[in-house]
């Protein structure tokens, strides 16, 4: 388990702040991972709750052994099993029992057959299990992870990331983890948090965050588009199409259409100029200049040639998709 409760860390006498009055409550054995710009706060909130920077300011409860995930250089010549075994630290554990962690690590990363391999014989791949995997031969309770596969194709990294995090929720182990993947991010974590300047834009779960961000930066870091401003009273939103009814009591937001809530519709009254279309997975993407704005519009890849470059379309959402954030 960790809680922050208003932890500030400020980096120089001007009272330049690196971190903002941060409040965070992360349970035992949860994936939570940490997103934002460079230069967010991210790796400094790590360092922070590991104590290797002291907090200016607030409470911070840690419980359980921290490990950072540090990529290791091994020795080319040695043996992978022995670099296991070589990789505990904790005194407490004798030869036997790091023998059969280091099977059961190969097991849990499928790499059985290598362990009487030397480290050069290794794929890259095969590799990052086995750094992976020494990383875990201690057992902590909680571990922080820095971007640790940036460098490796997604296929490899999937597969690592799968195997990895299946271990670490049977151990109930407590996981940081800075990422810029948003998928990877979406798919695995239990809690998702975006920082930017030093504070926490949003916590949530990675349904909550996708389907109801907080603001529109959070909105734009994970992928939504087409921002309408519209006025709105006591909760109901006027648009050109109709209401949108919400708790949200603020009088001016955005309305956010998604790419697949667009229909053609000549009735409407938002007219636009087709400027790009192109073929994206299973849909027909076609980029719309309106009112000085371009709308992201996404058809089924039967409307591939229905229109020109140049043309006038009328568009209308359908805003059972849609949603409000504030401005």
């Amino acid at each position: 388990m960790i809680k922050l409760t208003e932890v500030t860390k400020i980096f120089d006498s001007r009272g330049i702040a690196g971190l903002h009055a941060l409040s965070l409550n992360i349970p035992k054995g949860n994936i939570f991972a940490l997103m934002g710009p460079n230069g967010s706060g991210k790796t400094t909130l790590l360092n922070v709750i590991s104590g290797k920077l002291p907090k200016d300011s607030g409470n911070l409860d840690v419980d359980g052994k921290i490990h950072f995930f540090e990529k290791k250089s091994p020795e080319p010549e040695l043996n992978v099993q022995r670099f296991l075994m070589e990789s505990v630290t904790d005194q407490g554990i004798n030869t036997e029992k790091k023998l059969q962690l280091s099977r059961d690590m190969a097991s849990i990363f499928e790499f059985t057959f290598q362990l009487r391999q030397q480290i050069s014989e290794l794929s890259q791949g095969q590799l990052q299990k086995v750094l992976m995997a020494a990383e875990l031969m201690s057992m902590p309770d909680i571990l922080f992870l820095d971007e640790p596969f940036v460098h490796i194709d997604p296929m490899s990294r999937k597969d690592i990331l799968d195997s990895l995090f299946t271990y670490l929720r049977q151990r109930e182990t407590t996981v940081i983890w800075i990422t810029h993947e948003k998928d990877e991010a979406l798919r695995f974590s239990d809690l998702v948090g975006l920082m930017q300047h030093g504070k926490f834009e949003q916590i949530s779960t990675p349904v909550k965050i996708l389907k109801d961000p907080r603001n529109i930066f959070v909105a734009q870091y994970f992928g939504h588009q087409n921002f309408i401003k519209i006025s709105g009273l006591k909760g109901k939103w006027s648009t050109l199409w109709g209401e949108v009814h919400t708790a949200l009591l603020d009088s001016e937001g955005f309305l956010v259409i998604p790419p697949q809530a667009w229909k053609i519709d000549s009735s409407s009254s938002l007219k636009g100029k087709l400027t790009q279309q192109f073929a994206q997975y299973f849909s027909w993407e076609l980029i719309v200049e309106a009112n000085y704005k371009e709308l992201k519009i996404s058809l089924p890849l039967s409307a591939h040639d229905q229109y020109l470059i140049g043309d006038e379309i009328s568009l209308a959402p359908d805003l059972s998709q849609c949603f409000v954030i504030p401005l």
